[in-house]
């Protein structure tokens, strides 16, 4: 039942509190279907309990045009493999090389950045700037994995409440999702499996909650995205050029768009997005755009 009161913060709350023990529930019922059927893995949408666990990129109702489709593929026998899906999130429309026009935002600037563009961003964010990440195809599913991406160093004092209110225009309360290499995550996050879609919570390191705060829930939890070279090569890169940087490998990491806004799909939308946002900069496709 629903406390009294009509804050954001009270609802969510209650809300949370309302779908674990719903979820506990579902939980209990599936350990028991798995004590009598021993399985080594188990595929699952919208739960996160039951590690080790595989969870698909768009496990909402979103995602099923995607089974759909594979189904009619499968049923009408057709004999081209099916390629290019498993274990991908980056299925959408890309715009790597497609011209760029400012005029519409003339208060923007662009220069093309070398061959060091990893480098040169990593060092970005180490000096505290917060910076849009528009890069190849876009992500299927509810989050931003690294190519439609607000970035932004945890160890920023106040970064937190930075993004909330002037970047995504949101209530401060709300938190954050980290970005680590997976090599390296076990030192941060006891999940102890990958986890590519930011799908499932996991607890923290004391190293966590000593070096990077900014990244922990209220419950002592963080919805982690795992990143390996094979993965997002680039992504990957940043990270590991940031934690030479500041000894902490580990990005805040939230979609490319505001409060009420669809993720920016378009150049146009991200450019949208930094002019009328918080933003610093924009990386978008290898131009370093600012105000």
């Amino acid at each position: 039942m629903l406390r009294s009161g009509n804050t954001y913060r009270v609802v969510a709350a209650d809300l949370l509190r309302l779908h674990s023990d719903v979820e506990a529930a579902l939980l209990s019922r599936d350990r028991g279907v798995l004590q009598k059927r021993p399985v080594r893995k188990v595929s699952l949408a919208g739960l996160r309990r039951l590690p080790p666990a595989d969870l698909p990129p768009a496990p909402g109702d979103a995602g099923t045009a995607i089974g759909a489709a594979l189904a009619v593929h499968v049923d009408r026998r057709n004999p081209r493999p099916v390629v290019g899906i498993a274990r991908t999130c980056y299925l959408g429309p890309s715009y790597e090389d497609q011209a760029l026009d400012l005029t519409p935002w003339p208060g923007l600037h662009q220069k093309t950045l070398g061959i060091e563009t990893a480098e040169f961003l990593a060092d970005q964010l180490a000096h505290g700037m917060i910076a849009g990440l528009f890069q190849g195809a876009v992500e299927a599913g509810p989050r931003a994995l690294g190519n439609r991406s607000i970035l932004a160093s945890p160890l920023e004092p106040g970064v937190v409440e930075r993004l909330n209110v002037t970047v995504k225009f949101r209530e401060p309360f709300r938190p954050f999702a980290p970005v680590v290499p997976a090599e390296r995550a076990a030192e941060f996050f006891t999940l102890g499996q990958p986890a590519p879609y930011m799908s499932m919570a996991s607890g923290v390191t004391d190293l966590t909650r000593e070096r990077v705060p900014a990244i922990v829930h209220a419950n002592g939890t963080s919805r982690l995205q795992t990143v390996t070279r094979s993965q997002n090569p680039f992504m990957h890169a940043v990270l590991t050029a940031f934690g030479r940087r500041t000894g902490v490998p580990v990005l805040i990491n939230t979609s490319l768009n505001v409060k009420g806004k669809p993720i920016c799909g378009t150049p146009e939308m991200a450019l949208g997005c930094l002019a009328n946002s918080g933003l610093d900069a924009l990386l978008l496709e290898g131009r370093w755009i600012t105000k």
